[in-house]
């Protein structure tokens, strides 16, 4: 049987990221963040967010440079 994971609300995300809740649903609904949807909301996995932090950031580090 499947291991239960807590699920995250836009709002718990976006006190993780401290953003805004409807942008946390925006970036849902563009696919740009892991979630899911039960019935019309949207929930996270915590661990799924966790990772998604983790390679954002390591894009961060080896992404392009702006030049001034």
């Amino acid at each position: 049987m499947a291991e239960i994971t807590k699920l995250l609300t836009p709002g718990e995300v976006g006190e993780l990221l401290q953003i805004h809740s409807k942008t946390v649903q925006r970036m849902a609904a563009r696919r740009e963040i892991p979630s899911l949807r039960v019935g019309r909301h949207w929930r996270f996995e915590r661990g799924a967010i966790s990772l998604w932090l983790a390679e954002k950031s390591k894009e961060g580090l080896t992404g392009p440079t702006l030049r001034g």
